[in-house]
């Protein structure tokens, strides 16, 4: 036993997460506390040499029970979130890889699932730390699922209105020994990760269209203040010509910003009934005028027939 022991520990000196237990010897009184102990040191080594990029915690009632959070890689629609999860650690741990599930929504993995890690590339490493699972998962959130279970595939606004959600408030999950840890997680992660960009910039397909939408909404405007004063046949693009016409494209010249053109269904909906809201308010006065022009004509009329 003892032989096997100091086997153990000679190969745990020479690569310190990479272990491979040999012969028939495994008993469970000798790997349970080596787990214990290997747990106890990387998550040690971890507190020690603390990342932006991740924050674990352990269970003080189950060591193999851990909280994390990562934040969402740069450049990317994660940007500036925080995401948490929990990890578990297995008996055959490190020969097999820790089993990670968020906690956290944020359109690329369902929450409270097994995280797969697609295509062996984590299990095939020399070295499987809780630290490479965290950047592997970091690594993955941007990529495309392609099917992978426990993935879904949100677009990229979603993603960013997910990040700047996940800032707000750590997630309600487990005992209140657990929820303090998020706590604690959740408040070491404000501290270090930005705030999520305004992405007014965006990227460069971003600003070619928007360059592009721009420059189309300029031709359409001058050519309906074209329309508006000359009030003539010759006009481009119109499926009818003269002032209605000009009414009818008048949407158009609504002042937009940026982001939110004034070109989306709802928006058109409600700008359409209140334009029939202003010409029902103009004809009920126009008809009210005119009774009361109509009135002062009879009345005068009567005054004279009476002098």
């Amino acid at each position: 036993m003892e032989s096997f022991k100091s086997e153990v520990e000679e190969e745990y000196n020479r690569d310190s997460v990479y272990l491979s237990f040999r012969g028939e010897d495994r008993r469970h009184d000798l790997i349970e506390p080596f787990l214990s102990s290997l747990i106890q040191r990387e998550l040690e080594e971890m507190q020690s040499n603390p990342s932006a990029d991740f924050k674990c915690l352990a269970l003080e009632s189950n060591p193999r029970d851990w909280q994390f959070a990562i934040r969402g890689p740069n450049g990317t629609e994660f940007e500036g979130g925080i995401y948490h999860g929990q990890i578990k650690i297995p008996e055959e741990y490190p020969n097999k890889p820790p089993i990670l599930t968020l906690l956290t929504e944020n359109g690329r993995f369902k929450t409270q699932t097994e995280i797969d890690y697609n295509g062996g590339y984590f299990y095939l490493r020399a070295r499987k730390t809780v630290r490479d699972a965290l950047l592997r998962l970091i690594e993955l959130l941007p990529t495309y699922p392609d099917g992978a279970l426990g993935s879904v595939e949100y677009d990229k606004e979603e993603r960013r209105v997910l990040a700047f959600k996940s800032r707000l408030a750590a997630p309600i999950y487990g005992t209140d020994e657990r929820q303090k840890l998020i706590n604690e997680i959740h408040e070491y992660m404000l501290s270090k990760v930005p705030p999520v960009p305004s992405n007014r910039g965006g990227d460069q397909n971003d600003r070619d269209r928007r360059k592009r939408g721009i420059l189309t909404k300029k031709r359409k405007r001058k050519q309906d203040i074209n329309l508006f004063y000359k009030n003539t046949i010759n006009a481009d693009n119109c499926a009818r010509v003269g002032f209605f016409d000009f009414e009818k494209r008048l949407r158009s010249l609504w002042p937009c910003s940026e982001r939110a053109i004034w070109c989306e269904l709802e928006y058109k909906k409600k700008f359409a009934g209140f334009l029939r809201l202003v010409m029902l308010f103009i004809s009920i006065h126009a008809w009210f005028l005119l009774a009361i022009i109509l009135l002062i004509v009879v009345g005068n009329s009567a005054l004279k027939h009476r002098q």
